[in-house]
């Protein structure tokens, strides 16, 4: 049997496996649970930036004085519901469906979004093992920084972003206040169009399809997390994630030549039991653009190598107010690439108060540099309020 053929044969046995030990007899029934918020954003920028509503990296300037711009957008509000299964023996049987309206940056005016598709997944749990089938959350590099901005670091140190998959999941507790959890699974695998390296035959192009799906094979990810907790509620989260994933550049002409993307991370949370605590992330790798590495570089078939990471601290200081600090850094190796992006670094700080029950605002103050290899670093100083409603 052909490679290609054995993975989606293994998909189907393990939903088979799954359906099998969560059969109960009576009719299943849903019990679906509302969820989202509302969210303002305002923000003022110094210089331009990678998407005026958010930033990921500084753009480089046309002028010799500042570019100074402000946007005020409704997009990063967000809507979803979890399905949460009944009668279903003693599996555990969920659902979730979630969006956002970001689904286009380019040519679509600020007062008419469009919706962008986040999480469609399912999951079935059965004793210790978790079956998940849908789009959701990278395992490579799971966390998130406490920022106002909506790219959340992405392109400045933070890795993983959300894809189709089907992962395997095995809980286990070796004492009481002890949960260690791996995960393993099969990604879809989203490349660009490049071209062969080696010399083409005359009037060769590329193909047309990603290499990522030209390949004919997923990308992989694996997860590796501990978690314990205290009595006094304090807990420490620990844990260390992989990814890999082959492409194919290939011709029209059906010539072609395979590269690779690859990454390693470790991350930490550590929460006290009073309101405060710190979390953060260091990777590595090759070829990282579609997870958000590199300062999304565009990959090459010899490979952009890059490290990075963030730290993030958080403290709520009273019922209503609450402080969040960061710093974030992206750095490819300037010998993989010939122009662009060479560096990126973010330092950040913001404070929310909650004016109801489910009602806040709140204020973010970063400073961003972005290096770019051959030319002068860009610099921009922006501030960001927010006004949220969460339901």
């Amino acid at each position: 049997m052909k490679r290609v053929h054995l993975i989606p044969v293994f998909m189907l046995g393990l939903l088979l496996v799954f359906a099998g030990l969560s059969y109960a007899g009576s009719k299943p029934e849903f019990d679906l649970e509302w969820y989202g918020y509302f969210k303002l954003d305002g923000s003022y920028d110094q210089n331009l930036t990678s998407h005026g509503n958010f930033v990921m990296w500084v753009q480089q300037q046309a002028y010799d004085d500042d570019d100074d711009q402000f946007n005020m957008t409704a997009n990063q509000t967000r809507f979803g519901f979890r399905a949460l299964g009944k009668n279903y023996h003693q599996a555990q049987v969920e659902g979730n469906l979630e969006f956002d309206l970001y689904a286009n940056l380019d040519g679509v005016a600020e007062n008419k979004a469009m919706i962008q598709l986040r999480h469609a997944y399912f999951s079935v749990k059965y004793e210790k093992f978790k079956l998940l089938a849908g789009q959701t959350w990278d395992m490579f590099s799971p966390l998130n920084p406490s920022t106002m901005n909506y790219a959340v670091l992405w392109g400045c140190g933070n890795t993983g972003y959300r894809r189709p998959q089907i992962s395997l999941w095995y809980n286990f507790k070796p004492s009481q206040q002890t949960d260690v959890t791996w995960g393993a699974g099969f990604f879809r695998n989203i490349g660009s169009d490049l071209t062969p390296s080696f010399t083409l035959s005359l009037g060769e192009t590329t193909d047309g399809p990603d290499d990522g799906t030209d390949n004919g094979i997923p990308s992989f990810q694996g997860q590796l997390d501990v978690k314990h907790s205290w009595e006094s509620g304090s807990s420490l989260r620990v844990g260390v994630s992989g990814l890999w994933g082959q492409l194919k550049a290939e011709t029209n002409f059906g010539n072609h030549e395979n590269y690779e993307s690859w990454g390693a991370s470790a991350y930490w949370k550590l929460s006290w039991a009073s309101g405060f605590g710190f979390s953060g992330e260091a990777y590595t790798g090759d070829n990282l653009g579609s997870y958000m590495g590199g300062i999304l570089q565009n990959s090459t078939i010899e490979g952009v190598s890059t490290t990075g990471g963030w730290v993030s601290a958080w403290a709520e200081v009273s019922p209503k107010v609450t402080f969040g600090a960061g710093i974030g850094m992206d750095d490819p190796k300037d010998e993989d690439f010939t122009t662009g992006r060479s560096k990126n670094t973010c330092y950040y700080g913001n404070l929310q108060y909650a004016l109801v029950p489910g009602a806040s605002i709140g204020l973010e103050v970063s400073q961003w540099e972005t290096d770019y290899k051959g030319d002068e670093a860009v610099k921009n100083l922006r501030a960001q309020t927010s006004f949220i409603l969460s339901f």
